[in-house]
Parts: C-alpha cells; structure tokens; sequence
C-alpha cells in the first residue's frame, strides 16, 4: 500500500507542490501535513489534526509580492493548483482509504475519554473509529453491511475486525450493552439513520447518538436532520474542540437524542 500511494497522482501533486512553495509556510505546513497524515493511513494509523486547508486571500498576496518576475494575475492562477490540491485532500482520501469523517488520533482519544467504555459503531464502513477507540482499551462493536465493498474502497480496508451487521439489526444486538452509539457520516439522502433513531427512542433510558458529519449537507438524510434532537453538555462541547474546519465541508460531531 505504501509504495502505490507514493506513486499516485495526488501525492505526486503534493510532493511537486511542497517544492514549488518550500518558501511559503503557509502551504508548507498544509502540505506537510496531509503528506505526513497520508503515510499514517498507509501504515494503518489514525491521521492527526491540520489546519484549516482554505488558504486566507492574503496569503495570495504576500506569495505575490515575493514574486517579481511574474505578474499577479499568473502568480493566482499558479496559486489556483495549490487551492485545488488542498482542496483534493477530503476525496483522496475517501477514495483510496474508504476514510471519510475526520477522525484523528486526537479525536478517538477525546471520545474515549466520555464517561463510560462500551460503543457499538454502526455504518463502521473500514472501522477508523473503532480502531481508534479500540486504542484506548474502550469496547466496542464494530458493525457495517458492507454494502459499499463493491464500490468503493469502504469496507474493503478494515483497519479493525468488523462485524457485517446493518444498523438496525446491530442496535437491537447490543443495545443492551453499551453506553453509546456512533455514527461516522451516514450516506447522503439515506433514510437508514432516521430508522435507527426513531428505534433508539423507544429506549429508557435512551443511549445518545454521537454523529459526525455535516448538518443539512452532504451526510445523514433530511428526515433525520429534521428530527434530531441536538444536545448541548460540557462533553460535547469538549468534543466539538477536536473537530475544527478542515475545507468546505462543515463537519461536526453531534451529542444526539
């Protein structure tokens, strides 16, 4: 896996980039970082946390300035390929390690630190998170349908053992031995998170729902948008610290009932 991620085109783009602005910091440090977190997913490990990949105008500006022998309207349209490069970050990874929600090292650890050790993952897809919280010496269920293997690349690159059980089926598994559930960007427009809610709430007491994605967007369906009841505690407020803006995507985690 190692020597064929090396050799993609993205990387490569990276790698070209990370010359090119070697005197920039501000691209140097982004650049680092998704080449470093790319190696640890390669080798099977949680990445670590970036800063946000949307690079301020200014940034632009001050890269121009240093440029003297081209204009500025060539220096931003160069600039344009480290936007989009940047930008890439999300989807290369989702194609060629089925990773989807950000999870970080440091985002598993914070989670494993709620009160409680028992989660049941459902939509687990290649098991970031539960590897992760596995980690920390939390008991987890891992489960997925792993309806996507034949698809793409979710599923077929376990990170962790995962148990083919759809949420549904999963829940009422283990939903007597666990303190939590949690659900790492639900497929856009599928009502199956609104289904596993609604079983949930016929729970007392009800186990929250922790779930990342991105509200009203590109995760979960609106049904169960419109539904959640979303939580404010000092847990989740902790947790929302691990989960800062990354691009455009507006992605969250959410406490759930």
């Amino acid at each position: 896996m190692t020597t064929a991620v090396l050799t993609t085109k993205y990387v490569q783009e990276v790698q070209r980039l990370r010359q090119k602005y070697a005197a920039l910091p501000a691209a140097t440090q982004r650049l680092d970082g998704i080449l470093r977190n790319i190696m640890r997913l390669a080798h099977g490990k949680l990445p670590q946390q970036l800063p946000n990949l949307i690079l301020p105008e200014t940034v632009l500006v001050e890269w121009a300035l240093t440029q003297p022998q081209s204009t500025f309207t060539q220096t931003a349209t160069e600039f344009q390929q480290l936007d989009r490069c940047l930008e890439n970050y999300r989807g290369f990874l989702q194609d060629q390690f089925g990773f989807w929600g950000q999870i970080t090292q440091a985002a598993a650890a914070a989670i494993a630190r709620l009160p409680g050790k028992r989660y049941l993952e459902v939509m687990a897809g290649n098991g970031y998170l539960s590897a992760g919280l596995r980690q920390f010496n939390q008991q987890v269920y891992a489960t997925d349908d792993l309806g996507w293997v034949a698809e793409n690349e979710t599923g077929n690159q376990q990170l962790t053992a995962i148990e083919k059980l759809d949420a549904l089926a999963a829940y009422r598994k283990y939903r007597h031995q666990i303190d939590y559930v949690v659900m790492v960007w639900s497929p856009d427009g599928v009502p199956v998170d609104w289904q596993l809610l609604q079983l949930m709430r016929q729970d007392t007491p009800r186990i929250p729902l922790l779930c990342v994605g991105e509200r009203n967007g590109c995760t979960n369906s609106a049904i169960f948008w419109q539904h959640a009841h979303l939580q404010q505690n000092p847990q989740i407020t902790r947790l929302q610290h691990y989960f800062p803006p990354l691009d455009l995507v507006a992605e969250q985690i959410f406490w759930i009932d």
